[in-house]
C-alpha cells in the first residue's frame, strides 16, 4: 500500500510540474495551424513526468487504487509455492515455506493468517496456528493488523 501512496503522491508532484508544458501545449494546438506542431512536441516533457508513477498505478491491482485501505486484491507470487504444495496435500512443506517468509517479511499479516488457517483447517493442530498467532502479536507493529490477527485467529480456534 506504500507504494501506492507513493505513486500517488509522485502523480500529483509532477502532474503540478507538467501543468505548465501542458497548457503551453494545449493553447499552440488550438486552432490547429502552424504553430501546433511545436505544441505536440511540448506534450513530450509532461507525458515523461507523469509517465512513470501513472505507470505504477495503473499496473497495481485495480481494487487497491480505488479502495486504497482494503486488503488483499494483490497479486503476491511469493504465497504461490506454499499453496501448490497444499493443493498437493504437502502441509508440512507448505508450512515450512510460510514460516520462512516470516524473518523476511516480519510485517506481513497475510503470512501469519495463511500459517494459522492451514495449521487449523488442514492440518488439524491448534498448537501450530497459536505459535504463529504469538510470532504475530511480537512482529506486527500495526494495531489494525493486530486486530484482525486476534479476529482470525479467535474464529478459527471457535468456529
Amino acid at each position: 500500500m506504500d507504494d501506492r501512496k507513493a505513486a500517488l503522491k509522485s502523480l500529483l508532484i509532477r502532474f503540478l510540474i507538467a501543468l505548465p508544458f501542458l497548457t503551453v501545449s494545449f493553447y499552440m494546438m488550438i486552432p490547429v495551424s502552424s504553430r501546433s506542431i511545436p505544441g505536440v512536441f511540448l506534450l513530450i516533457p509532461a507525458g515523461i513526468l507523469i509517465g512513470k508513477p501513472l505507470a505504477a498505478l495503473l499496473t497495481s491491482s485495480s481494487s487497491s487504487i480505488l479502495f486504497p485501505g482494503s486488503a488483499g486484491g494483490e497479486v503476491s507470487l511469493m504465497f504461490s509455492i506454499p499453496e501448490s504444495r497444499i493443493m498437493d496435500g504437502q502441509f508440512d512443506e507448505a508450512l515450512v515455506l510460510y514460516k520462512e517468509m516470516i524473518p523476511r517479511d516480519p510485517q506481513r499479516l497475510e503470512v501469519y493468517l495463511r500459517i494459522m488457517k492451514l495449521a487449523i483447517e488442514k492440518m488439524k493442530q491448534p498448537e501450530i496456528a497459536r505459535d504463529a498467532f504469538q510470532a504475530g502479536l511480537r512482529n506486527l507493529k500495526d494495531l489494525k493488523d493486530r486486530k484482525i490477527l486476534a479476529s482470525v485467529y479467535k474464529e478459527l480456534m471457535n468456529p
